[in-house]
C-alpha cells in the first residue's frame, strides 16, 4: 500500500508540474508554483542536514584515534569563520564576498589541478593500451584543454594569429559542454518520464 500511494504522489506531482508548464496562468501554474515552492523547502532543509552531517563526520575524524584527519581541523575552523563572518557582517559585505569568492577559487584551483593530472594520467594509459583514432583525439582533447586552462596561450594575445588561434580553441569547451547539457537534458526527460509512469521507483528502497 505504500508504494502504491508513493507512485500516486510522484506521478501525480510530475503531471501537475508539466500540465502547469504548458498552461500557464490557470490553476495548474498555481499548483506548479505551490510545488516548487515545497520542493524548495525541502531541499532547503536537506541541504542543512548534509552541512550537519558533513560537520559531524569531519568532528569525529578530529576525535577519533582509528581514523584521524588532519585536514578535518582546518575544514571546521574556516567553515565556522565564514559562516559567522557571514551572520554579522552580511552576505553583502564586501570582505565577506571577498573572502568567499577567495575561498571558492582555491577550491576550483585545486580541482582544476586534480582534473588536469587525471587528464593526463587517463591519456596517457589509454594511448598505451589503444594506439587508435580515439586514443589519438583523446589526447589531442588534453592537451588543448591544459594549454587553455594553463593561461600560456593568453600571453601572446597582442599577437593576432595567436589570438584568433585562443579564440577558436576557446569555443571548443563550449561545443563539448553544449553536447554534454544536451545529453544530461534528454538523459533528465527520460528519467522523469519514467518516475512518472512507475517504471523507476527511487523512493523505493526496498
Amino acid at each position: 500500500m505504500k508504494k502504491i500511494f508513493l507512485a500516486i504522489v510522484s506521478s501525480l506531482s510530475g503531471l501537475l508540474l508539466i500540465l502547469g508548464l504548458f498552461f500557464p496562468g490557470t490553476i495548474l501554474d498555481r499548483i506548479r508554483i505551490f510545488i516548487l515552492d515545497w520542493a524548495i523547502i525541502v531541499g532547503a532543509i536537506a541541504l542543512a542536514i548534509a552541512i550537519i552531517n558533513l560537520l559531524s563526520v569531519h568532528w569525529n575524524k578530529v576525535f577519533t584515534n582509528e581514523k584521524r584527519d588532519y585536514a578535518s581541523p582546518f575544514f571546521i575552523v574556516g567553515f565556522i569563520t565564514v559562516i559567522l563572518i557571514g551572520i554579522l557582517l552580511g552576505p553583502n559585505n564586501q570582505f565577506f564576498v571577498n573572502l568567499a569568492s577567495t575561498t571558492i577559487i582555491t577550491v576550483e584551483a585545486s580541482l582544476s589541478a586534480v582534473l588536469a593530472l587525471t587528464l593526463s594520467l587517463a591519456s596517457f594509459r589509454f594511448f598505451t593500451k589503444k594506439q587508435n583514432f580515439l586514443a589519438i583525439v583523446f589526447g589531442i582533447s588534453t592537451v588543448i584543454f591544459l594549454l587553455l586552462f594553463s593561461g600560456i596561450l593568453s600571453l601572446g594575445e597582442n599577437i593576432p594569429l595567436i589570438k584568433a588561434l585562443n579564440n577558436a580553441l576557446n569555443s571548443l569547451p563550449i561545443a563539448g559542454s553544449t553536447g554534454i547539457l544536451i545529453g544530461i537534458s534528454l538523459g533528465a526527460i527520460l528519467t522523469s518520464l519514467r518516475i512518472i509512469f512507475g517504471f523507476d521507483r527511487p523512493y523505493d528502497r526496498n
